[in-house]
């Protein structure tokens, strides 16, 4: 008797699971949310830095399971749009978001779900083969770190944007400058020739990330991005931060330059496409 009591009772308890809830982040307490990601800082860094930093340009669908937070889908800039959770969840969420052409960022589990609803349009990187970039996230902690400066190399401030403009166009003085305003950036010289630059434009209490590496096309395999980022991680271990970043895994000049310095892969796979809408978006 007591052992049909008990299985009655896992079954009424499994009964008793609620259905899951998609609520925007402003109707939970945000202090569980925060607590939820600083469980795995690195996967969810572009949200974090994005909440505390630039809030008025987000918007985040929380899922919840008996007040659990299963997953979130996070849209940025009316333009980004990132998912994370077990794949019920984002089967949930996916339909939060309005866009009918967004950039996804989602886990190769999700892919499936995602597409059910969206196509995949062009890669996010143009050295990815097919309608999708697969980005790689690597580390590097100052035991590991091996820099390499062959060519001479500057930190980046304001009195330099023109010269970056001039050297490598008005899109990386843009870059450059969100660096200088909010993170850092570094330089690497050809003869007197601004020809490289690597920078930090999100940079967090432990971690910084690594975007917006770029060489001038004519000087390109001559080891300059190698010194510029050699630079950039020195000054991000200085300031104890923990260096990540994103490459795409059919970048190899860049995936080379990365290893060359110490960067070792971590368990984290992203997929990122620019996707046109095949499905319409749900009515609240």
């Amino acid at each position: 008797m007591k052992l049909i009591l008990r299985i009655l009772g896992s079954c009424g308890e499994e009964t008793m699971q609620k259905p899951i809830k998609i609520v925007p982040l402003e109707d939970i307490d945000e202090k569980s949310f925060y607590n939820y990601l600083d469980k795995d800082r690195i996967r969810h860094i572009f949200t974090i830095y994005d909440l505390k930093n630039m809030r008025e340009k987000t918007r985040v669908w929380v899922a919840l399971r008996n007040s659990e937070i299963t997953g979130y889908l996070f849209e940025f800039e009316r333009r980004f749009v990132h998912t994370h959770g077990d794949p019920e969840s984002v089967s949930k969420l996916i339909g939060q978001t309005e866009l009918d052409e967004p950039v996804l960022v989602v886990y190769p589990e999700h892919l499936t779900i995602v597409t059910e609803v969206f196509e995949p349009v062009e890669p996010l990187d143009s050295a990815s083969k097919g309608k999708i970039t697969t980005f790689l996230v690597m580390i590097v902690d100052a035991a590991s770190f091996r820099p390499v400066i062959k060519h001479p190399v500057k930190k980046l401030g304001a009195n330099d944007l023109d010269e970056i403009a001039k050297s490598l166009g008005e899109e990386y003085r843009e870059r450059v400058q969100n660096a200088v305003d909010k993170g850092f950036a570094f330089g690497a010289y050809e003869n007197g020739y601004l020809a490289s630059v690597a920078t930090v434009p999100e940079l967090l209490e432990d971690e910084a990330l690594i975007r917006g590496v770029y060489t001038a096309q004519v000087l390109r395999s001559r080891g300059l991005a190698t010194s510029a980022c050699s630079a950039l991680v020195v000054e991000i271990i200085r300031y104890h931060r923990k260096p990540i970043l994103w490459v795409s895994k059919d970048n190899l000049p860049a995936l080379n330059v990365y290893k060359k310095l110490g960067f070792k892969e971590i368990d984290i796979v992203l997929l990122c496409f620019k996707a046109r809408r095949t499905r319409e978006p749900l009515k609240r």
